[in-house]
């Protein structure tokens, strides 16, 4: 008897037609600036020193040192 209910729900599960998930192609925005990734060490509390200067100007810690690599080039 188990059996037979074992073969009824495999049967059901092929007869059914689950649906298919559609995925939704979205064009990645091109960038004005072109950019490469580049990784370094930086002590402990520069770090900690780093995050909070971000939080406080609310910019990205990206942008904070783009921008201070930026002025102390010029």
């Amino acid at each position: 008897m188990e059996k037979q209910s074992i073969n009824d729900l495999i049967n059901k599960a092929k007869s059914s037609n689950p649906q298919k998930t559609i995925q939704k192609i979205v064009p990645i925005i091109s960038k004005e600036i072109e950019e490469v990734q580049f990784s370094f060490y930086l002590e402990k509390e520069l770090l900690k020193k780093l995050k909070l200067k971000a939080l406080q100007q609310e910019i990205s810690m990206k942008q904070l040192v783009n921008n201070a690599i930026k002025a102390f080039i010029e």
